[in-house]
């Protein structure tokens, strides 16, 4: 994946790294269960989604012998978690500076890192908020 200069690029890195296609919204996508390899591919990109939470690893093992997908709750959860790593990419314009950054405790998420925050909703929406901040040059 190369560098991610703004946000349509951002949600087309999204959408692919998710596993849709062209026409295909985000929505109707987790609705639908994203597919494992979105998994692999994040695993590419620099996070283990067992590690994160996505999904645990007897579920993951589970599933790839089934051949399911990843439920709702799951695929909001990776939705949440891939959007803010694109973004921290864009922001650093470095992989390994945006993992780096998602994985730090931060005292306005509570103490925990924006990759914990993604859990919920209103954590999600904190990070994206601090990373908004960054990118607009207050300090974070």
């Amino acid at each position: 994946m190369t560098s991610i200069a703004d946000r349509n690029d951002i949600e087309r890195a999204l959408l692919e790294l998710l596993g849709g296609g062209y026409g295909v919204s985000t929505d109707a996508l987790i609705r639908d269960g994203i597919p494992l390899s979105a998994l692999d591919r994040l695993s590419d990109f620099g996070l283990d989604p067992t590690e994160i939470g996505i999904v645990s690893s007897r579920a993951l093992r589970q599933r790839r012998i089934q051949g399911k997908t990843l439920t709702l709750r799951e695929g909001d959860h990776l939705y949440r978690v891939v959007r803010l790593a694109l973004q921290a990419e864009a922001i650093f314009g470095s992989r390994q500076k945006a993992l780096s950054w998602l994985r730090k405790p931060r005292n306005t998420l509570g103490g925990q890192s924006a990759i914990r925050a993604a859990f919920t909703t209103p954590g999600f929406l904190a990070a994206e908020e601090l990373l908004g901040q960054l990118q607009h040059g207050y300090c974070a």
